[in-house]
């Protein structure tokens, strides 16, 4: 069980980290706050106070930063799932042409 849902592990692509770390995100015109609890190259699970304002497929745009604190990262996700104590997130990946 991972974050109150039951995961089948089978069906993930990419390794989960513990990593705490505090975030920014923008959904529609509002900036929100989080807490990453944990991050893959896929995604991330991110705490948040404002669950009932998401849903699932919605589009969020988040600042990473990097451990040193020195830079960040942003990144378009998709929200996957979520329950009462945050969301889970996709990154989503563009190609390069």
């Amino acid at each position: 069980m991972e974050n109150g849902v039951i995961v089948n592990y089978q069906q993930r692509r990419h390794v989960r980290k513990r990593y705490h770390a505090e975030v920014v995100f923008v959904f529609g015109d509002r900036l929100n706050r989080g807490t990453i609890v944990d991050i893959s190259l896929g995604g991330a699970f991110i705490i948040t106070p404002n669950v009932n304002l998401y849903s699932a497929g919605d589009i969020i745009t988040i600042s990473i930063p990097f451990p040193n604190g020195q830079s960040s990262v942003k990144r378009k996700a998709q929200v996957r799932w979520l329950n009462s104590e945050g969301i889970a997130i996709e990154f989503l990946f563009t190609a390069v042409m």
